[in-house]
């Protein structure tokens, strides 16, 4: 008989983690309570270990056709000083869609007949050898297992996982500037660090330029005075390339974000049921792997499921996730404290180190950092 799962949410690591799992051979359901896949956000960055992960479930060259490619990547001070690269990234493949591309790219590689929306699930439950899904309090589907992927205000994930998120002391603002006609290299993500503040532009392909500005805040509540002209007037001489797309970005599509994550997971789930991407390890934005490591989760469930049976998934999937999770987690909540540091003196010092770091060191580690893992 057919194995069936359940996934808990339409975003990017619930649809990655579905098509998985019905490439393992599952019949599987997704529920979404929003009434369509409309995804919030701007683009991210796809990375070679993701885009491995994407092969995976098979659906990597449909989100590449798409995609602008990432070819190089910097860090630099206001006064243009580089603390990181520029790094070329030749033989990588990293890519920049938009997330509404990459959210119907999976859709479309699951099956839409495979979504059930504008449902919201209030009870998730083991019965057994089944876990139980409710819908206003009456149940509605049993499954062999069960994926929570509801994102970072995940009741049930807080519930089993016990790392509830907390907001990081940063606030900002994200947007895509359209028909951009002031030249910015192609492929181009660059980093700019000013102070506590930071701003990052994007070759997002067609003319257009995904960019994010991030500044420290003790208090989140101060996220709705972050508009389109507050950043504008923030980073004002900053560089011509980052006025230039700020003016060619619609106010109304600007969006304020207050940076909120989980702490580090010790475990992923109970019995048949696991907890996937910002559910589970929701992390700073700080190294472009938010989204990538939804992936992966997805991928790893994929692969274990073609070979475990429902109940021995989780510890396998907890001891090879776990320890890439906390390298990683680590390395995002690091960059955050070295960018938004209240101490000035220790922006500088550890600003100072990475200036002083060659190029090659650098292309160096961030291709260890971004190597795809194997899973087994």
């Amino acid at each position: 008989m057919q194995r069936t799962a359940a996934v808990i949410g339409g975003g990017i690591a619930g649809l990655a983690s579905a098509a998985a799992l019905r490439r393992a051979g599952y019949d599987v359901t997704v529920y979404e309570q929003a009434p369509a896949i409309a995804p919030m956000g701007t683009a991210l960055s796809i990375w070679d270990n993701a885009m491995a992960g994407l092969d995976w479930i098979g659906c990597g060259d449909a989100v590449r056709g798409a995609s602008a490619p990432i070819t190089q990547v910097a860090l630099s001070r206001r006064d243009g000083k580089y603390l990181f690269g520029p790094v070329a990234l030749e033989g990588m493949d990293a890519w920049l869609p938009m997330r509404s591309h990459l959210q119907a790219v999976l859709a479309d590689c699951l099956g839409r007949d495979r979504l059930r929306l504008g449902v919201r699930v209030d009870g998730i439950g083991e019965q057994g050898d089944k876990v139980e899904i409710a819908i206003a309090g009456s149940p509605v589907d049993a499954v062999d297992l069960c994926v929570v992927a509801d994102g970072i205000h995940s009741a049930k994930a807080s519930e089993l996982l016990g790392n509830v998120p907390q907001y990081r002391g940063y606030l900002g603002a994200l947007g895509v500037a359209r028909a951009v006609d002031e030249g910015w290299p192609q492929g181009l993500g660059e980093e700019i660090w000013h102070g506590t503040e930071r701003f990052g532009l994007f070759d997002a392909g067609e003319g257009r330029r995904y960019w994010f500005y991030m500044r420290s805040e003790k208090d989140p509540a101060a996220l709705s005075g972050i508009d389109l002209a507050f950043v504008q007037q923030r980073v004002a001489g900053w560089a011509d390339p980052i006025g230039h797309a700020l003016a060619a970005t619609d106010p109304a599509a600007t969006i304020p974000v207050a940076i909120h994550a989980r702490a580090t997971p010790r475990r992923l789930g109970q019995g048949r049921i696991i907890c996937v991407g910002d559910a589970a390890h929701a992390m700073e934005p700080n190294q472009g792997q938010g989204g990538c490591q939804g992936i992966e989760d997805a991928w790893a469930l994929g692969v274990l499921a073609g070979r475990l049976s429902p109940e021995a998934i989780l510890p396998e999937f907890e001891r090879q996730r776990l320890p890439r999770l906390k390298a990683v987690m680590r390395d995002s909540m690091l960059v955050g404290r070295v960018a938004h540091s209240p101490r000035s003196w220790e922006r500088g010092m550890v600003r100072a180190i990475f200036a002083a770091t060659s190029q090659r060191i650098d292309a160096s580690q961030l291709r260890r950092r971004l190597r795809p893992p194997t899973y087994r």
